[in-house]
């Protein structure tokens, strides 16, 4: 007969970060796979079906419990015949005293613990999700009130923490798959595996989940993340042609369809695959050196009372690690450094020598995809300064740096501090 099939069992483990080793374990389910994990701290909201609360005091915060949040997806043993479906678990995290090894367990001074900690991971609840496997959890917080919400399937639902059980309080249906949520405020972006980009909106007036604008390109998303830069905020799409896309909420501007649509505003073909975007704080290379980071601040803010007001001050970049092992960041300029920049790009893609005589140009074109329904025009939208290329300035002789900078009408002076700054905001 035929062999059988090896059986895989998978466990939620607890470890301790001093000695890594293994404190408690969880075992899932057979066919069982852990697709998402999370901790977060949960309200508790105690309400009617029809959403109304008792007598009592609106003004006061909702009790919160801390919660390891883990999301699942099963698969039938009888193969793709069952559509796949998901579970959501919530564990607490207790500490318990025990005193067994009191007398064994000794420390580097030579005294002996009296109290040897030990974590261990309490089931507290789980919830079937039929929709598909729960593939991302977010933390919602709006008004002091801490929600749960899920990514399954083509679906996304709120959930609320109240009387010991999750109860769906909102949703909204994508397209073909949810591949992740970034979560800002009350907003959401949404990118969904087959549908790129959708921009959504949580309102607790109606508890609804409002879709504000969308990419209507059928663009297959690896990753998503923002990009802010003060009040101004943009979405970065990485897709599977190895592209990245900058698109930004515009309502009134004539390209949004009537606010419907999410604004194109650059792409860029980055080279290599990754599959996820980080966000980290843009530091100054006023600070970013020093040995005493709070002291720096303090006396910068006191020489210049703007210091950390202005836009600059206040940038949120992109982090991303690809899978051949490379490391990048994307970061948001101000217009000055942008054009001064975008210059030196262009002068140094043609003063100097590329690799194998190939064009750094064409090399950054965007990649159309082959998919059926594809739309997007032939037209470049440059708005991305190759950090690679612009970099490689600092490395020549002096004579030529001066050569560049001249032609861009800037001194060698300014060229280096912009590319100084740039390099601090990418460290992280």
């Amino acid at each position: 007969g035929a062999p059988p099939i090896p059986g895989r069992v998978y466990e939620i483990w607890l470890v301790d970060a001093l000695g890594w080793n293994v404190i408690d374990t969880y075992q899932l389910d057979e066919w069982e796979h852990g697709v998402a994990i999370e901790v977060m701290n949960l309200s508790d909201i105690s309400e009617d079906p029809n959403g109304d609360k008792g007598p009592q005091d609106t003004d006061k915060d909702e009790e919160t419990s801390l919660f390891l949040t883990v999301g699942t997806g099963i698969v039938d043993h009888d193969g793709e015949d069952v559509s796949s479906r998901g579970r959501i678990l919530l564990f607490e995290i207790n500490r318990t005293t025990d005193s067994s090894n009191n007398n064994t367990n000794i420390s580097n001074n030579g005294n002996k613990n009296k109290n040897n900690k030990v974590a261990a991971i309490n089931f507290v609840y789980e919830k079937d999700i039929l929709l598909g496997p729960v593939t991302c959890l977010v933390c919602l917080s709006c008004e002091n009130k801490n929600r749960l919400v899920v990514g399954a399937g083509a679906e996304i639902t709120v959930e609320q923490w109240g009387d010991q059980k999750l109860t769906q309080v909102g949703f909204f249906h994508a397209n073909m798959q949810v591949q992740s949520i970034v979560l800002f405020k009350t907003f959401l972006l949404l990118s969904d595996a087959y549908d790129s980009l959708h921009f959504l909106v949580w309102r607790e007036s109606d508890k609804s989940l409002t879709l504000l604008a969308k990419d209507y390109e059928p663009t297959c998303v690896y990753a998503a993340g923002l990009l802010t830069r003060g009040g101004a905020v943009s979405f970065v799409c990485h897709d599977d042609r190895q592209n990245l896309t900058f698109f930004s909420y515009a309502p009134d501007d004539p390209a949004a369809r009537g606010g419907n649509k999410l604004v194109l505003r650059a792409d860029y073909h980055l080279g290599a695959q990754t599959v996820s975007l980080q966000s980290h704080h843009c530091r100054s290379s006023l600070l970013i050196n020093s040995a005493t980071i709070q002291s720096s601040l303090v006396a910068l803010k006191l020489q210049d009372s703007f210091f950390g007001k202005l836009d600059d001050d206040r940038r949120f970049a992109l982090h991303f690690g690809t899978t051949d092992g490379g490391f990048g960041s994307i970061l948001p300029l101000n217009e000055n450094v942008y054009w001064r920049l975008l210059a030196l790009q262009s002068v140094m893609s043609n003063a100097l020598e590329s690799d194998c005589s190939l064009s750094q140009r064409a090399w950054r074109l965007y990649r159309r995809t082959p998919r059926r329904g594809g739309c997007k025009s032939n037209d470049r939208k440059k708005g991305v300064i190759d950090g690679d290329l612009v970099m490689k300035y600092t490395d020549l002789p002096l004579t030529e740096q001066e050569n560049l900078a001249s032609a861009i009408g800037s001194t060698v002076d300014l060229v280096v501090d912009n590319l100084l700054e740039v390099s601090c905001s990418a460290s992280y």
